[in-house]
């Protein structure tokens, strides 16, 4: 990411965190017992492509 300029590291960092917010939702899901084990995984899947797609933007493979 040291090639990136100031915006694009914005960018990345909003995604991730976006990211981890939904992965924290899922989570607390869990915990609490509003567990649905279908919805969960669309969850994952879709927290999944999201994070290939924020690779694929840094040129990560």
């Amino acid at each position: 990411m040291n090639n990136m300029s100031e915006i694009s590291r914005d960018f990345v960092a909003s995604h991730l965190r976006l990211q981890l917010n939904r992965l924290r939702n899922i989570l607390n899901d869990m915990e609490t017992e509003k567990f649905e084990c279908s919805y969960t995984q669309g969850s994952l899947k879709e927290l999944e492509n999201n994070l290939r797609q924020i690779r694929k933007y840094c040129g990560v493979n």
